[in-house]
């Protein structure tokens, strides 16, 4: 998928509507209209749409195949131009985006800074157990002079 971005006044919102409609070229029309005749809706609108489009269905089945591709062809344009309107027309919403992101920043940096603390408290407790450790070396190496010179004394 190319995405231009050389036109610097294009708002993210105009870019993701471009890329929305660019993808539509590419989608399997009639595929998508059989998936919409063929799925069960409770409503009694929806039934006569879809009764609609499975006589359209039956009629395309009846088409040449020259007829076919060229149908399909003008499907997909008058789809791709009515969604293009629509997305123009209907304003993007970025507004939760930006506290969504916030969210998540703040929620790596608490991880983030839970693994610190938990990286301290080990070199803190290893730290103390080696200088422990050093100090009852000292200690020992300390007697052993002090046994070594009373028995020197003696």
């Amino acid at each position: 998928m190319d995405i231009d971005l050389s036109n610097s006044n294009m708002d993210l919102g105009s870019l993701i509507k471009d890329q929305v409609a660019k993808s539509m070229k590419n989608v399997d029309v009639m595929a998508l209209l059989q998936k919409m005749a063929t799925t069960e809706t409770g409503d009694e609108e929806s039934g006569e749409i879809q009764n609609k489009l499975q006589g359209i269905l039956k009629s395309y089945n009846n088409m040449p195949e020259n007829l076919k591709a060229e149908f399909t062809e003008q499907l997909k344009d008058l789809l791709v131009k009515k969604l293009a309107t629509k997305l123009k027309d209907t304003p993007v919403d970025f507004s939760g985006v930006e506290d969504a992101i916030k969210n998540e920043i703040v929620y790596q940096l608490y991880l983030i800074g839970a693994g610190v603390v938990i990286f301290i408290v080990v070199l803190v407790f290893f730290g103390y157990k080696l200088y422990k450790s050093i100090k009852e070396k000292e200690k020992k190496r300390e007697e052993k002079k002090k046994l070594k010179q009373m028995k020197k004394k003696k």
